[in-house]
């Protein structure tokens, strides 16, 4: 197996938990976060644009101003999902429905961006100027751009765990997620719980984005978000909102998109096809089991008798 592809895998698959565990919050919570991709773009966008304008960083100058970029990225792309939540609080409005609308108008504003004053002026790429080299995470497989992140990403599915099954809050959310109603009458502090839910999603996402410019791409490019967003909801779905079982899908999601863009770049194929092996895989797994239609079968004919 070549390393490349392994280690590219691999960091694929920690970022994908990062962003996993603030789908699964959303999830858990009973309000889907379908926002990740521009919380994502945003929290990557801050940390780059910070973390540039300090120009070249010591090492021991670079913990304080990596610690500063990432608390950015958590707070914006927190507080950009925030607003859903105080949209569904004071005005009902779905939350579902205004996440992603908040991402599809936070996207272009930020190409625009790129593209425009925040542009590297001595690059060609449509990118902000890359970071200083002392704030950059370490690899770890080189010449793969596996780096720390991986290890930090498994940590926190672990931490997600803990909280969601050891703390009230966690508990509450939990219960919130399954029966607001219950929640209501249990005396429980639903605003409060949808709208710390909701910040931690997006910070969650914010800090999938950062760690892709501090250890990946070392710059806010253009488009470097695409599809992170979605694997990592797919890989919360797959994983049943458990943050454990969040490591080995957001694993298999990672393997699955690297190894399908590595088939379509070496077959000729158009780099949609990936697209098309996630979707025909992921429905296999959502399909239902002999076991289902067998349970669906014997209710049905228990209603007619």
């Amino acid at each position: 197996m070549n390393l490349y592809y392994l280690g590219s895998a691999l960091n694929l698959s920690g970022l994908y938990m990062i962003a996993g565990c603030g789908a699964l919050i959303s999830i858990k919570s009973g309000d889907f976060n379908l926002g990740g991709e521009g919380q994502i773009y945003l929290g990557g966008f801050a940390s780059a644009i910070l973390l540039a304008s300090f120009g070249e960083l010591t090492r021991g100058a670079a913990i304080p101003a990596v610690f500063l970029a990432l608390c950015a990225a958590f707070l914006l792309s927190g507080l950009m999902a925030l607003l859903s939540a105080v949209l569904k609080i004071l005005r009902n409005a779905d939350f579902l429905f205004t996440s992603f609308i908040a991402s599809a108008a936070i996207i272009p504003f930020i190409d625009g961006l790129i593209s425009g004053p925040a542009r590297s002026q001595t690059e060609n790429l449509l990118a902000t100027p890359f970071i200083p080299r002392g704030a950059r995470l370490p690899s770890i497989l080189k010449p793969s751009p596996l780096n720390a992140s991986f290890l930090v990403a498994i940590a926190l599915c672990i931490l997600l765990w803990f909280i969601l099954n050891r703390t009230a809050w966690g508990r509450q959310i939990t219960v919130l997620g399954v029966s607001p109603e219950f929640s209501r009458f249990a005396g429980f502090a639903c605003p409060s719980l949808s709208m710390t839910s909701a910040f931690i999603s997006g910070g969650m996402h914010g800090l999938c984005g950062a760690a892709a410019v501090l250890g990946t791409y070392f710059t806010c490019h253009q488009g470097f978000y695409a599809g992170s967003g979605w694997n990592a909801f797919s890989a919360a779905l797959i994983a049943g909102a458990n943050p454990l079982a969040l490591i080995p899908s957001s694993l298999f999601m990672g393997f699955v998109t690297t190894y399908a863009n590595r088939y379509a770049l070496y077959n000729n194929f158009g780099f949609d096809i990936s697209s098309l092996i996630q979707a025909v895989i992921l429905f296999v797994i959502a399909f239902p089991r002999p076991q289902t239609f067998r349970g669906l079968s014997l209710i049905h004919r228990g209603d007619r008798s």
